[in-house]
């Protein structure tokens, strides 16, 4: 669902999503991200109880004296956000599709990121590489890409998310918070995302609408896939055409929950029928352990 009124859109989005991270996550995220880890910090004489591993022989040698490294946390962190701009993103039963929910989720936490003073990036993605933002810092930075996610005009139709996964981890050099930003309807993507999970905190936000749930019970109807352009006809007051709907997305939503699980991927489903700011609210409670 791409509108005209693009740059007024962003401006309205950009002033709620400022006031929503202000209010919601102020002081909660850095809390419930994993962090790069340690960074040097300086040399200072070797005091009883420190650590032997961190002996700076160099320095000791030269001063005749046991000196031991110290190390801070590292706090800047890395947001790298995957966007999936296939053609089932469009879909959406109500007034909002799966890509404005995307850009709602997107916009809250590269502001909620930027606030922090951290470098936020982006891969938008089909069957194909779309584009790609290096991290920076900046809240001009940041906007420029609400923008382009909001606003981007898909070239492919499918959704390759494995080539995404391998893109994002050949161009990530530090460890990064890599959220997944996607409705999951690919396929070939566990090893790839089981190679990034293990450098990288990465968090599978699935994107869902009513009718993956369920099968709304209407008569005949002509379905269509909207990354092939296949259609079928269906016939929606029958029970098990209904009942076999509903199996499918459950077991579809199943399997990405498992993959997910299984290479310590931690996952959020958000629906076109749910409040983003609520959905990332009761995540990040859900992370801090609260």
């Amino acid at each position: 669902m791409i509108r005209d009124d693009l740059p007024s859109r962003v401006r309205r989005l950009h002033v709620r999503s400022r006031k929503l991270v202000e209010g919601l996550f102020a002081g909660n995220y850095h809390s419930v991200f994993k962090g790069p880890g340690l960074e040097f910090n300086e040399v200072r004489d070797y005091q009883y109880g420190d650590d032997v591993r961190f002996i700076d022989w160099n320095v000791s040698s030269r001063m005749a004296a046991p000196y031991s490294k110290t190390f801070k946390e590292e706090r800047e962190l890395i947001l790298f956000v995957l966007v999936d701009v296939s053609a089932s993103l469009s879909i959406g039963s109500g007034d909002v599709d799966k890509r404005e929910v995307a850009g709602n989720l997107f916009a809250l936490l590269a502001l909620a990121a930027v606030a922090n003073d951290d470098r936020v990036g982006c891969l938008l993605f089909s069957d194909k590489v779309e584009s790609l933002v290096v991290p920076r810092k900046g809240r001009r930075h940041v906007l420029r890409q609400i923008s382009e996610v909001l606003g981007h005009r898909a070239q492919g139709r499918g959704s390759d998310l494995a080539l995404a996964l391998r893109t994002a981890n050949q161009n990530l050099k530090r460890k990064s918070i890599v959220v997944i930003l996607s409705d999951f309807r690919s396929d070939g993507y566990q090893n790839e995302l089981a190679l990034l999970s293990r450098k990288h905190d990465v968090i599978a936000m699935r994107l869902t609408d009513p009718l993956d749930k369920s099968f709304p019970p209407t008569g005949l109807v002509e379905l269509e896939d909207p990354e092939s352009g296949k259609t079928m006809m269906a016939w929606g007051r029958m029970t098990t055409m209904r009942k076999s709907y509903a199996e499918f997305w459950d077991d579809h939503r199943r399997r990405w929950f498992d993959d997910c699980r299984s290479v310590g991927a931690d996952t959020l489903e958000v629906g076109t029928d749910d409040e983003p700011a609520a959905s990332l609210q009761a995540f990040f409670k859900r992370r801090r352990g609260s």
